[in-house]
């Protein structure tokens, strides 16, 4: 055609005035066959086609006043657009039905728009195909308020409810799906969507990406409202722990615990939670915690570190200097005790039998757990939720015949191992018997689990018993799990038995019958088994107690562990008892790691005093040791008070009710032998108070009530909170250092707890 057209202008001898309408041609020539091919597309780069864009956009700028100006035609390219003003068939028509593009110009890469009306060639954000930025951008700068989206009131009224009950409805949806870990798209799936057009015709759920930004918003708000609230707080105590998933991210956590002023209510609260990539040495973990610290504003109002015993984290809490004292978790100090009293993880030399070798080759990575692994709560052996979690963990698909390699779902990584005793240089013989069961019990589990054919057998077996519970393994880092796999093999004693003596019934190889047989339980083993669980199972009903995290646990921690403490001493009938050697054994690795670091234990006991639990438990030395201390405590805070506090102010807070004795009518010599010892009085004097305020007073009058309260009230984890919500306008300077002091965790299980719920909502995502 194009050839055509110059032999045609030669032929007829045309001169200069014939060449528009050859160039014309040619065009068209071009425009059909571009729009086909993508030939000028295909071959210009995108920074080719920017330019060309920004030149046609100068060159056919909209001028409201030209009408010959137009603008490209939708499915040209950039080369194509040139001055054809005065081509009838080429008048522009806008992208789409949206009027903005009457406006402005749609860039190459079609996610920005050019504005035709600013002199600047203004490039505006139209990514995504949106033109929200675009029409705001034309509203606001050029008035043009055509462009306004109109209410379809139309629509409104076919709603059953209004815009405010609608943005009330995002509200809980969005909520919900914060307070119960969902995924952002779970009310964009069908099956749910289906649901809410049936309950609320008309209801359109929010999209992933309105969750994700006011999800953002909502952690904005509650950053600033924890700022807020710990700008009212005197005194703080926290629990810090580093966790790394199953990708070897490493997480640092920090918890904080906390009375308000005018709240005897405990708080918690995660105050911090984000990546550590620094090397996990003492000098990063002490620069990150105090830059996280002074952020929060809290560095000050900091007393106690609740943490492992690792050494770079001792170390960090040291290279702090702050006034926070070190607290080590109670929890890994039971569970190293148990660990190393039993001989649990002894590391075998490699003489032993192959067999322990293979049944160990799922222990390998030690430090590796389970999501479910360091919440004690999780660990209930009633609770059918945890049974059918292990449930889930036998049905691994495998062959009939084969055994197939056994994979953990290993999402937490606890980073405390230290103080471990892995070595069987120094074992004795009852360790070594334990062991030797333990470690049966542990292949067992694995040779179940590895083969679909035994997991078949123990699961039907396990329902003509009517029993709920599964096997449950054993994890180094996992507190009172060694107590759960006893637990679990005494509690399926008969499927065990039955699966034993079936096992050349069953269609597996001849290897694993032998190796079945290596596995099988003697009666003495069993004896053995059922002996471990009566000594531990006061350590795990102890560690779960201790492991709350709504009430104060620093006092009735320490009550657990006397009472722990009596119960390993407490003699048994038969003098050469298995019960006896096993209670000895815990006990020499109690009194090791609880008694022989004499500053932790005397913190322990400090905080421990103003709690009723912990105070029935203190010897008389102790408490007025304790006492002391306390009476130096207030009266530095006093002289802190009176630096920065008017006098007139001062007579004032001095003054305050104190429970003293009454003077009575009439006092038997009882009485005043009662008062010259300083024996408690009756609850009802506690109520006729004078209005000196003194310490002595007030320690006087709080051995008083404390030991009367605890002849009416059994100790527990509520002890505290009780007292203190019945007595605290009693005891004005024992109440304020009662919140000081019981806001302290005895173990690191919030921290725990935090990595616990990240791991969840990792595999939710």
């Amino acid at each position: 055609m194009a050839d055509g057209s110059v032999t045609l202008a030669r032929d007829c001898g045309a001169t200069s005035a014939l060449y528009p309408y050859v160039f014309k041609a040619i065009f068209r020539y071009l425009d059909f066959w571009s729009d086909r091919l993508g030939l000028f597309a295909s071959n210009s780069t995108p920074c080719a086609e920017a330019a060309l864009c920004h030149q046609h956009v100068k060159k056919t700028k909209y001028d409201k006043n030209d009408k010959t100006s137009v603008l490209p035609k939708r499915g040209t390219t950039a080369s194509q657009k040139v001055d054809i003003s005065s081509d009838e068939d080429n008048v522009a028509t806008q992208f789409g039905s949206s009027l903005v593009w009457q406006y402005a110009t749609r860039c190459i890469d079609r996610n920005y728009a050019i504005c035709n009306l600013c002199s600047n060639d203004k490039r505006i954000s139209t990514n995504h195909g949106s033109t929200s930025t675009l029409r705001q951008h034309l509203i606001s700068k050029h008035g043009k308020n055509e462009l306004m989206i109109p209410i379809d009131k139309k629509k409104d009224k076919s709603l059953p409810f209004s815009l405010e009950k609608k943005r009330q409805l995002d509200d809980y949806l969005i909520k919900s799906v914060a307070s119960d870990a969902r995924t952002f798209n779970d009310f964009g799936k069908s099956g749910i969507k289906k649901f809410l057009e049936a309950a609320l015709p008309g209801y359109v759920p929010p999209s992933r990406h309105t969750i994700t930004r006011r999800l953002k918003r909502l952690h904005v708000l509650h950053r600033k409202k924890l700022f807020d609230d710990l700008k009212h707080v005197d005194y703080i105590s926290i629990t810090t722990d580093f966790w790394a998933n199953r990708q070897n991210q490493s997480f640092l956590v920090i918890t904080g615990h906390y009375f308000k002023s005018d709240d005897i209510n405990l708080k918690s609260t995660v105050l911090n939670f984000s990546k550590f990539n620094e090397r996990h040495t003492s000098h990063q973990i002490s620069r990150i915690l105090k830059r996280k610290l002074r952020e929060l504003n809290i560095s000050h109002k900091v007393i106690v570190i609740t943490c492992d015993g690792a050494n770079n984290m001792v170390r960090a809490i040291g290279d702090l200097d702050l006034y926070a004292k070190r607290l080590w978790c109670v929890a890994h100090r039971l569970h190293l005790t148990i660990t190393n009293a039993f001989g649990l993880w002894i590391t075998k030399k490699s003489g032993d039998a192959k067999n322990s070798t293979d049944d160990m080759a799922d222990y390998d990575d030690e430090k590796r757990d389970d999501a479910s692994s360091l919440t004690t709560e999780d660990m209930d052996v009633d609770d059918d939720s945890n049974i059918d979690e292990s449930e889930t963990t036998m049905k691994n698909p495998s062959s009939d015949d084969d055994e197939s390699i056994d994979v953990y779902d290993d999402e937490m990584v606890d980073n405390w191992i230290d103080d471990n005793n892995d070595s069987s240089a120094h074992t004795v013989p009852d360790q070594e018997m334990i062991y030797n069961i333990i470690n049966k019990c542990r292949g067992l589990i694995s040779m179940i689990k590895r083969s679909t054919i035994l997991t078949a057998y123990c699961n039907t077996e396990r329902k003509k018993c009517h029993i709920k519970r599964n096997l449950c393994n054993d994890v180094r880092t996992r507190w009172n799990s060694t107590f759960c796999l006893v637990d679990s093999f005494l509690t399926l004693h008969k499927v065990i038995e039955r699966l034993f003596s079936s096992k050349y019934h069953l269609t597996i190889k001849p290897e694993q019958i032998t190796k079945l047989t290596g596995l099988e339980l003697t009666s003495d083993d069993w004896t053995m088994l059922s002996k471990l669980h009566f000594v531990l199972q006061p350590f795990f009903h102890a560690t779960k107690a201790m492991s709350t995290r709504r009430y104060p646990s620093i006092g009735f921690t320490y009550y657990l562990l006397m009472r722990l403490k009596n119960f390993l001493q407490s003699e048994t009938r038969k003098k050469h008892s298995i019960v006896k050697r096993l209670k000895q054994l815990l006990l020499t690795k109690f009194l090791y790691y609880f008694e022989t670091d004499h500053e932790q234990l005397n913190l322990l006991k400090m905080h421990s005093y103003l709690d009723p639990a912990g105070f029935s438990v203190l010897s008389d030395k102790d408490k007025r040791s304790i006492e002391q201390d306390m009476k130096t405590m207030v009266a530095d805070d006093i002289s802190r008070t009176t630096r920065s506090t008017p006098r007139s102010s001062l007579s004032d807070s001095t003054v305050a009710t104190t429970p003293t004795l009454v003077n009575k009518s009439k006092r038997s010599a009882m009485d005043a032998f009662h008062e010259s010892i300083g024996d408690y009085i009756h609850e009802g004097n506690v109520s006729d108070i004078s209005q000196r305020a003194t310490i002595i007073d007030e320690v006087r009058n709080y051995r008083q009530t404390v030991t009367k309260f605890n002849l009416k009230h059994k100790p527990d984890e509520l002890s505290a909170t009780v007292f203190w919500g019945k007595y605290n306008h009693c005891f004005p300077l024992l109440g304020k250092l009662a919140k000081k002091l019981l806001s302290t965790p005895a173990t690191s299980v919030p921290s725990e707890s935090a990595f616990s719920l990240s791991a969840f909502l990792g595999r939710k995502e």
